[in-house]
This record gives C-alpha cells, sequence and structure tokens, in this order.
C-alpha cells in the first residue's frame, strides 16, 4: 500500500486541496489543549525564570541539565568534532547570506531628513534567535536568521535552541553560531524557549525581537508573547510543492520530498507531475529511502497525513495546483 495518496487528473486534485485546512488534509485537531499547556508554561517562566527552564526541560524533554549556558568548553569540543568539508559549506552559505542581505540594506533607501522632518532607521539592540533541534541540526536556520540581524547592525544575536538527550548541542549548530557570529546559544527549546526570551530569566536575556521557525508549541508561544516582544511571524508547518515532468530524477523527487516530510508530521510535502511512470517510481523511492531515515517515523506519519503525488495532463495544470497549494 502506498504511503503517499496518489491523486489523477485536474479536477480530482483541485478537489482534495479544497478539502485541505490549515493544519493539513486530515482532520484537524483542536488546538485548546496545546494553547492551554504553553499558557501555563509561558507564566512558569515569568514565575519562576531558570528553574522553570529546568524542570520543563527535565520534564518535557526528559533532559537533565546541569547549566543553560552552552560554555567555551563545548564550543571548543563542537570545533573538533564537525568536519572541514561542512565548515566549508557553513562558511561559504554564510559569505552568500552575508553579502545578499549587505546588497539588500545598500538599496533599501528609507531614511531621510528635510527640513526638520525625516525617518530613520536604527537597529534594535537584541534579537533572539530559535532554532529547532534535539534530534536534529538545523546550522542553516542559525544562518539565515542571524546574520541579517547581525549585518543590520542588532548590538547582540542570542540564540535557544533544544539540547540532546545527554545535554549536548549539535555542533554543527555551535560550528553555524560562531561562524554567524553569534557567541551566547542556550540549551532550552519549546514554548519555555520562546517565554525565556520574551521576558527574560536570570540566564537567559529579555530580547527585542523573536526569530525562528519551530513546532506548534513554538508557535503558539510566540503568538501569546506578541506585544511584550515583537516577532518575526506566526509560521505554519513546513511545505513544499515540487513540479517534475518525465524527464526528472526519481532519486531527487523523493529526496526532497523526504527532506521536508521529516521535518515534523503536520509538514506537507507534494509533487505535481505530468508523468505516470514519474509519479509511479517516486512513490516506491520514497519507502526505499524512507527506510533509510533516522527520523522515518516523523516523515512516515507527515507522509501519510499530508504528503501527495498528483498526475495531471500539462505544464499549466500543474502550474495552477501549485498556486493553490501556495507553498512556502
Amino acid at each position: 500500500m502506498s504511503i503517499i495518496r496518489v491523486i489523477e487528473g485536474f479536477a480530482a486534485a483541485q478537489a482534495v486541496l479544497n478539502e485541505r485546512s490549515p493544519l493539513g488534509f486530515a482532520e484537524s485537531p483542536s488546538l485548546a489543549g496545546q494553547d492551554e499547556t504553553v499558557r501555563r508554561i509561558i507564566e512558569d517562566v515569568r514565575a519562576r525564570g531558570d528553574r522553570a527552564l529546568y524542570d520543563c526541560s527535565r520534564r518535557i524533554d526528559g533532559v537533565d541539565l546541569s547549566h543553560l549556558a552552552v560554555t567555551r568548553e563545548e564550543f571548543a569540543e563542537g570545533r573538533k568534532i564537525v568536519s572541514a568539508e561542512l565548515v566549508a559549506a557553513l562558511k561559504f552559505a554564510a559569505d552568500r547570506i552575508r553579502s545578499f542581505h549587505a546588497l539588500q540594506k545598500s538599496k533599501l533607501g528609507l531614511e531621510f531628513t528635510e527640513n526638520g522632518l525625516g525617518f530613520l532607521v536604527r537597529p534594535i539592540e537584541r534579537v533572539g534567535v530559535y532554532v529547532p533541534g534535539g534530534k536534529a541540526a538545523y546550522p542553516s536556520t542559525v544562518l539565515m536568521t542571524a546574520i541579517p540581524a547581525i549585518v543590520a547592525g542588532v548590538d547582540e544575536v542570542v540564540i535557544t535552541t533544544p539540547p540532546a538527550q545527554d545535554g549536548s548541542i549539535p555542533a554543527a549548530t555551535l560550528a553555524a553560531a560562531e561562524i554567524a557570529g553569534v557567541e551566547r546559544v542556550f540549551k532550552a527549546g519549546g514554548a519555555q524557549a520562546i517565554a525565556a526570551m520574551a521576558y527574560g530569566t536570570e540566564s537567559v536575556p529579555k530580547v527585542d525581537k523573536i526569530c525562528g521557525p519551530g513546532n506548534i508549541y513554538v508557535t503558539l508561544a510566540k503568538k501569546h508573547v506578541y506585544g511584550a516582544v515583537a516577532i518575526d511571524g506566526l509560521h505554519g508547518p513546513t511545505e513544499t510543492v515540487i513540479i517534475a515532468d518525465d524527464t526528472a530524477s526519481v532519486t531527487l523527487c523523493a529526496a526532497d520530498l523526504l527532506a521536508q516530510a521529516e521535518h515534523d508530521e503536520m509538514a506537507s510535502a507534494i509533487l505535481i507531475t505530468t508523468s505516470s511512470r514519474l509519479a509511479g517510481e517516486t512513490d516506491v523511492e520514497v519507502e526505499r529511502q524512507l527506510a533509510l531515515l533516522e527520523r522515518r517515523e516523523i516523515a512516515r506519519r507527515s507522509l501519510q497525513r499530508n504528503g501527495l503525488i498528483m498526475i495531471v495532463n500539462s505544464d499549466d495544470e500543474a502550474i495552477a495546483l501549485a498556486n493553490m497549494c501556495a507553498a512556502e
């Protein structure tokens, strides 16, 4: 039995997409329970600071932490583990991101003054970046959030990210932080990390704005603290749409679908193709590659819930469906 639902025909695909809710194709769960949990966590962190963070880490993540701030020794240990190839790739990406945002800044042209009137743009003092983690590393999130803030002139960028079961932070995340120019990283995830950055604790400083993606608990927490602190937005689950014809690589199509599906079981990964052959072979290849993934159970649930392969007759139909999906 196929793990991904396969839909044939433009009209049938349209009908399926019209069934979508903001949380996916399956019946949408109520968020009332999660919202109440997040509210209680935020109140606890506001009241008890670091003690609440330690308790949340133990109770929610099953991690018994001895300290919250990543030490210089931990940065050094991470540096030893990361391969030279990954460091080179991160530095290359960082240079590109830095150059792009420097160019963007030079083209904004927002400031003006004349006859005592004007509009001045000044960077905020401190930005907090939430980097997903725990079971996987997302060094790209570090680069794509911290570097723009630093280029903009923000005085300080701090990072919160969930620790692994042994209390460590992925070496790739720490390497990316060093390359981006971030010196302060804290071991905290979920709603409690957002609360810590929004209100401050004994260890985690209060920030002026929170950026970065996360799961439903992170998103709900950002909604709750908005007003006490600025946020970059309320982002939905990650999603991707691939348009491919008969010349596309089956291996790459499957890998791209899985790369999104493994983020979160609420993620949406969709392939739209004019080739029945590609659709069938990609379906099989997804199963093969899925067995090799460390996060295979999350990816499997994501694909079963929100994965789609849609077969259409023309590129125009494929583009129309992609516009309906409006993926991030």
